[in-house]
């Protein structure tokens, strides 16, 4: 994975106000449909507990399926895909397949350039403005570290003989100068 922090109230954020309706929409549909017509038209019904149990997880089945539909547009539009392709896919590709490659497939969030705020694609690894090193690496052992890293957390280089990775990135493609 890209190394996103994902907050689950934060994504819950990006299900549009549709998806939310619709979803509650659904499920009220399918209390009714259960327990108004389907439920009193079997001569043999279960118990009131099993019936409830089968309404309540058949329309929150549903209506996560709604809001999962509504979030994969959104998702789609803020990470710079194609929103109605991957909606179409989610709904007609069955099984869950294409969630799963929807989820697996998308593109990282886009951010902006800590130097001169021009928004980047979380693929980059330079600003294309101001080819700002978006991904400062180790010289040692080339792997990624934190802006104000003072050592190395992989191999315990020392960046103050380098200066701080924090003014100047460290990279393999522009190594620092040694003095």
């Amino acid at each position: 994975m890209s190394g996103e922090k994902i907050n689950f109230s934060d994504e819950f954020k990006v299900v549009p106000g549709w998806a939310i309706g619709l979803a509650a929409t659904a499920f009220i549909g399918i209390q009714i449909l259960l327990h108004g017509l389907a439920f009193r038209q079997d001569p043999h019904p279960p118990p009131v507990p099993i019936r409830l149990c089968i309404g309540l997880l058949a329309g929150m089945f549903v209506a996560v399926v709604i809001m999962l539909i509504g979030y994969v547009n959104r998702d789609a539009k803020r990470r710079g895909m194609r929103s109605g392709l991957w909606t179409a896919i989610v709904i007609f590709v069955p099984n869950a397949i294409g969630f799963i490659l929807y989820f697996v497939l998308r593109q990282p969030l886009s951010s902006a350039c800590p130097q001169c705020g021009a928004t980047v694609s979380g693929k980059f690894n330079f600003c294309p403005n101001c080819k700002y090193n978006l991904r400062p690496a180790c010289p040692e052992c080339k792997h990624d570290v934190r802006p104000g890293d003072r050592f190395c957390p992989y191999c315990a280089h020392d960046f103050g003989a380098d200066g701080p990775a924090g003014r100047r990135p460290v990279t393999p493609a522009t190594p620092a100068a040694t003095a």
